[in-house]
């Protein structure tokens, strides 16, 4: 035995390559000198193991080795003979091919029965008996023993062959399955040998394999299947009979998937043009039949087109030729239809994975309902209602499954280990629809159990089932054809589920198809009827389409949706049919939507910024419209899309940040504040029911129950705080991170887009959310400022409302208290006096507790800045200090217009009780303000401590007003009438004008760092402020009562009206400056200009208001336009805006600068002053002389803007308005103001100059030509001229002793003063330079030069008299000097502010001072050296 296992196992390693054939042949050589009989034990190994080298794995080389080591054995161990009979390798011959034939005749070949010998009779007789008992047995035992004497019987009396017999009954049991244990039973009785039954099975199925066109018929199958459930053959034995072998299996698998994937890309692509168009009457949504005829093809045409095109490429893979070309695939289908689930599992086994499943939907169905039987029981008990009892009984047959069936379910664990058996069907559990609810209806449970903690959380329970779920039960809907009544059970059970785990069964229903080739070529069908249909979608068709859509998106939605999200973000006009079109969704297709949605969102491969010009792609744009369309309209799930938003904001990601600012715009009324108007912003100063009435202004209706949906959302997740906290930090990292590698525009809409959306979904949240609900989520303001680093406007914008809500609860409890405490009997209505003080008790308790919030998060603030009024500015709102009354009346008005024009009952009762509620809210807020007012007016003291007094300005300016005047408009609007209640209520240390002046000083560094809303918000609270202003200026009466006396207007002294006109002129020219040199330059930035002309357009109405400054803007802005046309364009744009509007506007326009202030005018000439007479003979002397003296009038005149007989008007105009020096001067004195440069002749010839006037009109002969070209300039019209000769003796006489005294005393200051000369000589040289450019003849120049030598002591007393011309973007000193010198400008107003003429002169005979220094500072600037001149002639008079 040891012997032959050696030998065995050294043919085995010749096969399998572990020795070489000549090694083996040396051992065998060896052991022959042991042994003679070797030779004999060889052949027989060698016959054993022959087979062994056909099925290696390389067979090949297997072969040849064995070969190889026979042919060493030839003739040496083993005769040529003796192998050529035992083994195959050597029977290639003609004399082994008979060989073979010899023996197949005798062991294999079939005997031929001698029907001579047999009689017929006897078969026909036992044909009848077997089918007489298959119809009619009743009892299969006993009748089978009856049956086996009457076929025994027959075989005696006939000598039939028993063989001949046994084949007979099975072709009876073959036609009578369901007679199958009668037949069973008679097999057995009559004890049919078991190899013997396999043999005959096996020459029946090999029977159907010798040609291709026989089809082996499925009974065969069910007849096997039978005997091999009642261990009536080996099944393992029988299949050694059937085909395909494993080889062609694996081949015909791949060729399946390969065709799987031809017929996906074909269906694709849907070609009508074969199809003949026919007329169709058109249809409306109901099916009625319309007018017009339309030429279509029918949806369900396109359908069985493709289904036909499908079937041809499906030829050789359908469900027939399969089964009965795949013996050992239709012998499983009939096991699992028998119920025998232990032999067709062995038998899937063996094939390749899905194979069986994906050939043969017959054989899913009887998986299924072995599934199915399983779990009935367990079912009944735990899912079905019983409504009926046990009335309705199922008559269908129960399987008898001889104990090779599942074992039926008895518990939640039994379900769970269930899912290996789902785990072979897969998604075509679909194909029994019963099998498949009741899976899904018993995972609902068990998960609702769960949640009510009805059952214990097992892990790899639910680890099971949602394998079920993600593997079975979801996908099976690809294969259920359009099952509506199936999604919404599966949703049932989705929605128990995380978002997470869903939009992850989502993606693995969308891509993992590979696996399943029938979900792969569906999805392709689908894809193609989607853009069939999707080409056909518009307004019109809406309706149909829509529904087709639908019944698309019931099969494959991911595939339906990504498409249509692809045509949407190419073509944004489409949004509007897609939205309507998907009414007919279910809740699952809506979730899969979302789900879509977030993935086009995420996909890395599309770009959120346009590689050309760096904005938001115009796919990112369509998608976010989309999305707020879409959650507005249908009741999508909004946590996945919140939580997605929010994961992009912690990872920096701010482009998705408009998905949130969409939502919460189309599921709510609350809108971004910017680009709102005037009376939006007026009416969002009101309470909720008038913003929601008037303070939006987007034409989409209202909709309640999408902003319960979206509240429900934020707080479902916790999500309302963590957002509005990640978009205010988002703020601050786009730019201080971001705006290094973005441009600059896109980086300030990206900050606005941050800003609005935090607004807005603060409003939201304190709007909709209970004050309790607030509160309890939004951390302290200590918190916000020192852990999350809010800013100081974000932070109490998202803390404000708490502080009143508590106020509210801290008021009507107290109320409760007040009124429990009355007694019985007696009124229990407070009075208004107590509420005031209620409230202003609660108020006050707020307050203290912001300010001891600040101190903590800031240690030391209170030494820098008064802490009391920092927490009351930043804690109040327009709803607190104004109420819109012209808002609300708007409001009113409209509601009753509408209901006018409405003729039904309903809206109008809607309409009187919506003007109810608005009125009340109005009472409210009226009273709301007054308490508000009145706690302020109690308080005004204590805002702002005495020690703050020189800080307080930069504070206030710095950390008050400007952070959240720039916020938004609505806050601009605040800090404005914040400022001016302050003012109004005389509020001590709070310094109105110097604000305003300090605001006004220089802005253009302030606007240049600003983005497009916060320069909207900048220029809506200056505009505020200068409308003030102008309305101060406009009239002595208004500045007397509002501001005269006032604490705002008192610096040192109070200040007059004749100063703050000044001081009004002064901000015109600065803005005029500013605004100049912007435009002017042409390297300037964009930003700066843009937001130079957004401040300007919102100016309009208080600037420019000076002549010349409103030609020197629109000659600037017009330039500006022209410059940037066809290079930025949208500054070219707002330009042209801004120039329409300038004249546009209906503004009182100042012709003069006196007109407006108690100023010189600005370049007047004189000699456009006089007549148009005198103006010839001025023309006619000039000629003679050599110099165009009138030409050079006409140009002074020209950019003045007046003709010269309007300054003889303007300058009566200037005579009475003017300053104290102009007044009092005489005639001569005028003159010499209007010269350019100093006389060097003294007084005297000043005097001379009035007779010399006269004379040179009366007199022919010209005087010298200097003498008449100042006189022609300096005369004036004939009334002008006659009322100073008679005031001039008068100024003479009190000139002449005013003089002397000044002359005296320049003569003592002059020691102490030289480098005061020096910078008087650079002024005057640039004033030298600038007269030059004016045309000024080389005489004038000399008397100049002589006169800066002579004369100064004159020239020191100009610097301290003259007002001083700022340049035109000044220089900021620091802060306690910056004060100072505003000080200093507005000291003693009272003293330059005289009302009449004539009691200024006397003032200054009986004082004998010189002019006050408050003059010389609080008069807007002009040109030092001609401002010099003037005060130096009329100082040596």
């Amino acid at each position: 035995m040891n012997d032959f296992e050696t030998l065995t196992q050294l043919c085995l390693d010749i096969v399998h390559m572990k020795i070489t054939p000549m090694k083996a042949y040396e051992r065998i050589l060896t052991e022959k000198k042991d042994r003679d009989a070797i030779s004999s034990e060889l052949i027989d190994v060698l016959v054993l193991t022959e087979p062994e080298s056909e099925f290696a794995d390389n067979a090949s080389t297997s072969k040849e080795n064995f070969e190889s080591f026979v042919n060493l054995l030839t003739n040496t161990i083993i005769p040529e003979e003796i192998l050529r009979l035992e083994l195959d390798c050597f029977k290639k011959d003609d004399h082994s091919k008979a060989l073979i034939r010899l023996k197949t005749k005798v062991y294999f070949k079939q005997a031929k029965f001698n029907l001579f010998r047999e009689e017929s009779e006897g078969y026909s007789k036992l044909v009848t008996e077997l089918m007489e008992a298959a119809e009619s047995s009743a009892n299969e035992n006993e009748h089978a023993k009856i049956l086996k004497h009457r076929v025994l019987s027959l075989i005696g009396q006939f000598n039939l062959d028993p063989n001949r017999v046994t084949d007979v009954i099975l072709e009876v049991f073959e036609n009578f399955p369901r007679q199958k244990l009668l037949f069973i039973a008679l097999l057995k009785e009559i004890d049919v040998v078991r190899d013997y039954l396999c043999a005959l099975l096996g020459f029946k199925f090999t029977f159907y394999q010798s040609d291709k066109k026989k089809k082996t018929p499925y009974s065969l199958y069910v007849l096997t299947a039978s005997l091999i459930q009642h261990e009536m053959i080996d099944m393992m034995k029988i299949l050694g009979y059937m085909i395909p072998k494993a080889e062609a299996i694996k081949e015909g698998h791949r060729s399946r998937m390969q065709n799987a994937q031809e017929r996906a890309s074909k269906a694709e692509t849907i070609s009508t043009a074969s199809m003949p168009i026919m007329d169709s009457r058109g249809f409306d949504e109901n099916g009625i039949g319309g007018n017009a005829t339309t030429q279509t093809i029918s949806f369900t045409t396109v359908i069985q087109l493709q289904e036909d095109e499908d079937i041809k490429l499906s030829e050789g893979f359908n469900e027939e030729y399969v089964l009965s070309s795949n013996q050992k695939l239709g012998l499983t289908c009939a096991l699992l239809e028998s119920g025998n689930w232990k032999q067709a599992q062995m038998l899937i086994d063996r094939l390749p994975e899905y194979y069986a499943v994906q050939a043969s939907p017959r054989l899913c169905r009887a998986l299924c309902k072995i599934i199915e039987k399983s779990i009935n029981d367990f079912y009944k008990k735990n899912c079905s209602l019983n409504l009926f009892g046990d009335l309705i009984k199922s008559t269908k047959p129960v399987l008898d499954d001889m104990g090779n069936g599942l074992r039926p379910i008895e518990s939640w664990e039994d379900l769970g280990k269930l899912s290996s058996v789902l785990a072979y069907l897969g998604p075509r559990i679909a194909f029994r629809a019963s099998t498949n609810i009741k899976i899904v209806r018993l995972l609902t449970a068990y998960y609702r159990k769960v949640d009510k903690d009805l059952l214990p959380k097992d892990d790899k329970l639910n680890q099971n089932f949602v394998e079920v779920v993600s593997e079975c039960l979801l996908p099976s809907l690809t294969l259920s054809e359009t099952n509506v009544a199936l999604s919404e059970e599966i949703w049932q059970l989705l929605e128990l589920f995380p978002y997470s785990w869903r939009y992850w069964m989502y993606s693995k229903w969308n891509l993992e198809t590979s696996r399943h080739p029938e979900m792969h070529i569906m999805k392709g069908k689908i894809h193609g009827r989607t853009k069939y249909v999707l080409k056909r979608l518009s307004k019109e068709t809406v309706k149909m389409m829509g529904r087709q859509l639908g019944k698309l998106c019931h099969i494959h939605p991911s595939t339906v949706l990504s498409y249509l999200l692809s045509q949407v973000q190419t073509f944004d006009n489409f949004i509007g049919p897609v939205v309507d079109s998907l009414r007919y969704l279910t809740s699952l297709e809506f979730d899969v939507l979302t789900y879509c949605i977030i993935s086009q969102l995420a996909d890395p491969s599309k770009q959120a910024l346009k590689s050309t010009d760096a904005t938001i792609s115009p796919w990112l744009q369509a998608l976010g419209t989309l999305v707020g369309s879409l959650y507005r309209r249908y009741p999508l799930e909004l946590n996945g899309m919140l939580d997605y938003v929010l994961n992009q904001l912690k990872l920096c990601k701010s482009y998705d940040m408009l998905l949130l600012r969409e939502i919460i715009q189309n599921m709510s009324w609350i809108e971004s504040i910017s680009g709102a108007t005037k009376e939006q912003i007026e009416a969002l100063g009101g309470g909720d029911l008038l913003k929601q009435e008037a303070g939006g202004y987007s034409t989409a209706t209202k909709n309640r129950k999408a902003a319960q949906r979206l509240r429900d959302a934020l707080l479902k997740g916790d999500l309302a705080v963590g957002l509005a906290i990640s978009v205010a930090q988002q703020k601050e990292h786009i730019v201080y991170n971001e705006s290094s590698t973005l441009p600059l525009k896109l980086v300030g809409k990206m900050v606005d887009q941050c800003s609005d959306t935090f607004q807005q979904l603060v409003s939201f949240l304190s709007v909709y959310l209970k004050n309790d609900d607030f509160s309890k989520r939004v951390p302290t303001v200590r918190e916000l400022l020192s852990d999350y680093s809010l800013g100081m406007e974000a932070t109490m914008c998202l803390a404000r409302p708490i502080f009143f809500s508590r106020i509210s609860d801290h008021y009507d409890a107290a109320k409760k208290i007040s009124k429990a405490a009355v007694e019985d009997g007696q009124k229990t209505r407070l009075d208004t006096q107590q509420k005031t003080e209620m409230f202003t008790s609660a108020l006050e308790s707020q307050v203290e507790m912001l300010m001891d919030e600040l101190k903590a998060s800031e240690p030391g603030m209170e030494e820098n800045i008064p802490v009391k009024f920092f927490a009351v500015f930043w804690m109040l709102t327009m709803y607190d200090i104004e109420v819109p009354t012209a808002a609300y009346e708007r409001t009113l008005d409209a509601l009753k217009k509408q209901s006018r024009e409405d003729s039904h009952g309903k809206a109008k009762k809607t309409d009187k009780q919506l003007e109810s509620k608005l009125r009340e809210e109005q009472k409210r807020q009226i009273e709301h303000v007054e308490r508000c007012k009145v706690w302020l007016l109690n308080k005004k003291d204590s805002l702002i401590d005495e020690q703050f007094h020189n800080s307080v300005l930069e504070a206030l300016i710095q950390q008050c007003l400007l952070p959240r005047a720039i916020f938004s408009e609505l806050d601009a609007v605040f800090c404005g009438q914040f400022f001016m209640m302050l003012h109004e209520m005389r509020t001590p240390f709070f310094p109105s004008v110097l604000i305003i002046d300090r605001l006004f000083e220089n802005i253009i560094p302030l606007i240049a760092g600003l983005t497009e809303n916060e320069a909207n918000s900048l220029a809506c609270f200056f505009e505020i402020l200068l409308c003030t202003v102008q309305r101060w200026h406009s009239e002595k009466e208004v500045f007397e009562k509002e501001c005269a006396g006032f604490p705002g207007m008192i610096t040192k002294q109070a200040i007059e009206y004749q100063t703050f006109r000044k001081l009004c002129y002064r901000w015109q020219i600065r803005f005029t400056a500013m605004f100049k040199t912007v435009f002017t330059k042409d390297d300037a930035d964009y930003v700066l200009i843009r937001n130079s002309l957004i401040m300007m357009t919102k100016l309009t109405s208080g600037f420019p208001v000076i002549s010349h400054a409103v030609a020197t803007m629109e000659t600037a802005v017009t330039k500006l336009k022209d410059r940037e046309k066809g290079k930025r364009d949208d500054l070219s744009l707002k330009a042209a805006s801004y120039v329409g509007k300038l004249k546009m506007r209906t503004v009182k326009i100042y012709a003069q600068n006196s007109d407006y202030a108690p100023v010189p005018n600005k370049k007047v000439s004189v000699g456009a002053e006089k007549p148009k007479k005198k103006e010839k003979v001025v023309d006619e002397k000039d000629k003679a002389d050599g110099e165009p003296v009138d030409k050079k009038i006409k140009v002074d005149s020209k950019k003045n803007g007046t003709t010269s007989s309007e300054k003889v008007v303007k300058d009566d105009e200037v005579h009475q308005n003017g300053s104290e020096t102009e007044k009092k001067a005489t005639v001569d004195n005028k003159e010499r103001k209007k010269r350019p440069g100093k006389s060097s002749h003294g007084s005297k010839e000043s005097k001379k100059e009035p007779t010399t006037e006269d004379g040179e009109v009366k007199t022919p002969s010209p005087p010298p030509a200097k003498k008449t070209r100042i006189v022609d300039r300096l005369k004036r019209s004939d009334e002008p001229s006659k009322k100073d000769e008679k005031e001039s003796p008068k100024d003479t006489e009190s000139e002449k002793g005013e003089g002397k005294k000044r002359r005296e005393r320049s003569k003592d200051k002059e020691t102490g003063k030289e480098k005061r000369l020096e910078k008087d000589n650079k002024e005057r040289e640039k004033d030298k330079e600038r007269k030059r450019e004016n045309g000024e003849n080389q005489k004038e120049q000399k008397i100049l030069k002589d006169q800066k030598q002579k004369s100064k002591p004159s020239d020191e007393k100009l610097e301290v008299a003259g007002p001083a011309l700022p340049d035109p973007v000044p220089k900021k000193d620091d802060k306690k000097g910056s004060r100072k010198a505003i000080e200093f400008d507005l000291e003693e107003p009272s003293k330059s502010t005289s009302s009449s003429r004539k009691d200024r002169k006397d003032d200054r005979k009986e004082k004998k001072e010189e002019l006050p220094k408050a003059s010389r500072i609080a008069e807007p600037a002009r040109d030092a050296g001609k401002s010099g001149r003037d005060r130096g002639h009329r100082t040596f008079r």
